[in-house]
């Protein structure tokens, strides 16, 4: 049985698009859906979709499918504008990094334009997401972290190439960074949460003066939990590569977000403030997994890219979350 019909009553539920999957899709039925991606994983992978086993994405459209032939998939159609050339250096990262024996996913195909559409495909990871929240995951993700920048230091190609990421990594030019997703809205500051403003801009201020420009490297550009899969204390899988390049000890705070909390879990918290406690970890386990090779000091660099972060989740999640929220 089709796992789509699994988890839902209602027929209705089954046959309907996700928000996701029409924004970047267009008007298609499922149906249709489906049969745009078989006639794809034909053409490029040699086989039709024999199962669907999950459907996701927040930002771009992803799905997990077995192929006829047995091999589990993930096919994923990326969200307008697509930066091809970005997807390519994360490809080339991704089986540098295979190579080496991380648990990275191995592109198949792509990524290809069909009909307007920019699709790739990659390597299926089994495992759970792990929790964010647990100490010991942390510390693994920490590890991950580590690993992969030091396996990926050696590429200098990859160092010319890679840029500054996808806007959560940016402050470069202060807050706000031009929001990846239509849905967040930085133009107006909502009453009483000015202050936001000026937060974001002190961590900010304080990364520019005291980054290291001579200490590059490049990483994933959403390393969190939710980015991988953890079996039995291992780290098995890490997915959605996207890079980016910056001074080590931003790298380690930046990536420092746990899971973050739901749309609705968000807006429960009613106020930036708030939202802020929900989100915030303290990164000093990742920065000691990438501590700085010199004598400068390097952990206040670490703690305003958390901040910076944790600030920008705040300053797009809760406008948001709490519209979603009061519905």
């Amino acid at each position: 049985m089709d796992p789509l019909a699994t988890h839902a009553d209602d027929a209705a539920i089954v046959e309907s698009l996700s928000d996701t999957e029409r924004a970047v899709c267009g008007p298609l039925t499922l149906s249709q859906l489906r049969s745009f991606l078989d006639a794809w994983a034909r053409d490029r992978l040699g086989s039709g979709i024999a199962q669907v086993r999950f459907r996701a994405g927040r930002i771009d459209v992803v799905w997990g499918v077995e192929l006829e032939d047995g091999l589990a998939v993930v096919i994923k159609i990326y969200r307008p504008p697509v930066d091809v050339e970005a997807v390519l250096i994360a490809n080339e990262a991704q089986r540098v990094l295979a190579a080496a024996e991380f648990p990275c996913a191995d592109p198949l195909a792509g990524p290809d334009e069909v009909e307007g559409r920019t699709l790739a495909a990659e390597t299926l990871f089994e495992g759970p997401a792990p929790d964010g929240r647990d100490p010991a995951i942390r510390l693994l993700l920490a590890d991950g972290l580590a690993r992969h920048i030091e396996i990926l230091r050696g590429e200098a190609g990859l160092l010319r190439r890679t840029g500054r990421g996808p806007s959560w990594c940016q402050y470069q030019s202060g807050p706000w960074p031009v929001p990846h997703d239509t849905f967040v809205d930085f133009r107006t500051t909502p009453e009483g949460d000015e202050w936001l403003d000026a937060y974001g801009q002190r961590c900010a201020d304080q990364i520019l003066t005291n980054r290291a420009a001579d200490q590059i490297v490049v990483g994933h550009a959403d390393w969190y939990a939710g980015n991988t899969a953890v079996v039995d204390g291992v780290l098995v899988g890490t997915f959605d590569w996207e890079l980016v390049a910056d001074d080590e000890a931003v790298m380690a705070g930046t990536r420092q977000r746990r899971t973050r909390p739901a749309p609705r879990q968000a807006a429960a918290c009613r106020r930036p403030r708030r939202l802020l406690r929900s989100c915030a970890d303290k990164p000093r386990d990742r920065f000691d997994k990438l501590r700085d090779r010199t004598s400068r000091p390097r952990l206040p660099v670490c703690e305003s890219s958390s901040s910076v972060a944790v600030a920008t989740s705040a300053r797009s999640w809760y406008p948001a979350s709490y519209a979603l929220a009061t519905r």
